[in-house]
């Protein structure tokens, strides 16, 4: 059964929902306080967690940002954030502090599931081994225990896609499920310049979101490179036409 953990000062909501998605084999555990779903993750090992924009105290925004740069083993999980805002920027905020997806209030439980399902999907394809992995680099390639190298200037971006990882200048980098599979969808075709519907089909499965999604995701992948010692940007931007990744391959390494 997937566990879900719920931070929702809305105790009525959680106990709806926690009834709901039984039907759907997701067992939801909920609490109130950003204090306390640290506490629980801390505690307890969850699939998914859904996170209110407005918590007292500590809001879902600040509380992402914790998850993501804590550290600690649940810095990876999959986060959806929940918000009765309809404000767009909010919206790019909460991918850019690290969530995989988002929800507006009020939703229609189906609705909720299929947004569950679709980060576990994207969970699971980034798993070592995974075809996502697999499909990032060339058929004729030795195979998924390889990696490949992008070099530009005198630095080095590795793509591991065996252990869903991405290093630059020999650091790894903390990724999501949701960054890596951006990563994966731009190595396949290295130096072509991709739309952002493109890479919204490839990420989330859905050209639906709001295609601002993927600058966020850009957003988080370019700070993140920058922080673990690049100092060139291997991901360009085109104008009006999307991303590309750029750098000279230097073949695969086994």
């Amino acid at each position: 059964m997937v566990q879900v953990l719920l931070v929702d000062d809305d105790i009525e909501l959680a106990d709806i929902m926690r009834e709901v998605l039984a039907n759907y084999s997701i067992e939801l555990h909920a609490v109130h306080t950003s204090e306390e779903g640290l506490k629980e993750l801390d505690t307890n090992r969850y699939d998914v967690v859904l996170l209110d924009i407005m918590l007292p105290r500590v809001n879902g925004l600040q509380l992402c940002q914790e998850i993501r740069y804590s550290g600690k083993p649940y810095k990876d999980v999959s986060i959806i954030m929940v918000t009765a805002r309809t404000e767009l920027t909010d919206m790019v905020v909460g991918l850019e502090t690290g969530a995989d997806d988002y929800i507006k209030k009020p939703f229609e439980p189906r609705e909720l599931v299929a947004r569950i399902n679709s980060v576990l999907r994207r969970a699971e394809r980034s798993e070592p081994r995974s075809q996502a992995s697999a499909a990032a680099y060339p058929a004729n390639s030795p195979g998924t225990d390889s990696q490949i190298q992008l070099h530009l200037d005198n630095n080095v971006l590795t793509i591991d896609p065996q252990r869903a990882q991405l290093l630059v200048n020999g650091n790894k980098l903390s990724i999501t499920s949701m960054e890596f599979e951006l990563i994966a969808a731009l190595v396949e075709q290295p130096c072509e310049i991709l739309s952002r519907d493109h890479l919204l089909e490839r990420v989330h499965g859905s050209s639906v979101i709001y295609t601002r999604s993927i600058d966020a995701l850009i957003y988080r992948l370019r700070n993140k490179i920058r922080d673990a010692g690049s100092d060139v940007d291997f991901i360009r931007t085109v104008r009006g036409r999307g991303y590309s990744l750029v750098g000279r391959p230097a073949g695969m390494i086994t």
